[in-house]
């Protein structure tokens, strides 16, 4: 992803200067213990950057996912009614239970940032229609079933996505929640909007904690704070909805004093 340097995103440095400031090591200059050059301290900034993407994401925040397309994923031509077609990090398996007809194919293969699958969309290999959701079942999908023209249905277990298969190679679309990529310089920009409260935080929290300081967990409960508030922001923008008063002579008219 990239990021448009602008003062919604910060670098690491920021996050390293507040959470100097909370932990009162900024009598020297670039601080005494927390420094840019301490091995710990970058450490600490992805613990905090991993710890906010994990909070965030059950919100729906938007920077944590994204979407690619899987193309040409095999027929399931075994004729095994007990037969998977499965997508994995290494690429894209058809397994039978005798072994027999079985096919491994070193694409596609599931994008090395994927946290989780979120929804899939399908249609035939080079196709340009549109492309049909598909369905993920409750309890997962069925022992047996013959494949159809499309796969219809998907499951997500053991870090791999599974199909019945189809009778003809298929191309989906997955959206899919993601890793943002680890930071490793403090001039690195940090593509979370607004986080420098919150990342400071937790990592003075984390820093005095390992060094036994009574403030710690205050460090933790404002951190806290500071990840809801973030998380509030988001659920706000995403159930934003506008709102009109009802004419006082429509609500006599109905008998009720609602808006």
């Amino acid at each position: 992803m990239t990021v448009v340097a602008t003062t919604a995103y910060n670098q690491v440095e920021n996050i390293l200067l507040d959470a100097r400031a909370i932990c009162l090591d900024m009598a020297i200059s670039g601080g005494d213990v927390l420094t840019d050059d301490a091995p710990f301290s970058m450490q600490f900034v992805n613990q905090a950057y991993r710890r906010i993407q994990s909070y965030l994401a059950q919100y729906g925040v938007e920077t944590y996912s994204t979407f690619l397309w899987l193309l040409n994923i095999p027929a399931n031509t075994t004729g095994d009614p007990e037969s998977r077609v499965l997508i994995s990090d290494s690429g894209t398996e058809v397994i039978t239970p005798s072994g027999a007809n079985e096919l491994s194919a070193a694409e596609p293969l599931l994008p090395d940032d994927l946290v989780a699958p979120l929804r899939l969309r399908e249609r035939a290999n080079g196709s340009t229609g549109v492309a049909i959701p598909m369905h993920r079942p409750n309890d997962g999908l069925r022992p047996y079933r013959q494949p159809f023209q499309f796969l219809r249905h998907w499951d997500w277990r053991d870090d791999s996505l599974w199909f019945y298969g189809a009778t003809q190679n298929i191309d989906i679309e997955l959206m899919y929640e993601k890793h943002l990529p680890i930071l490793e310089q403090v001039t690195d920009t940090v593509p979370i909007r607004g986080v420098d409260n919150a990342a400071a935080y937790r990592v003075a929290y984390a820093f005095s904690k390992a060094r036994g300081a009574e403030m710690a967990d205050s460090f933790g409960q404002e951190g806290q704070i500071e990840l809801d508030l973030l998380a509030n922001r988001a659920q706000r923008a995403k159930q934003r909805i506008r709102h009109r008063k009802q004419p006082f002579s429509r609500r006599r008219r109905s008998g009720y004093g609602g808006w």
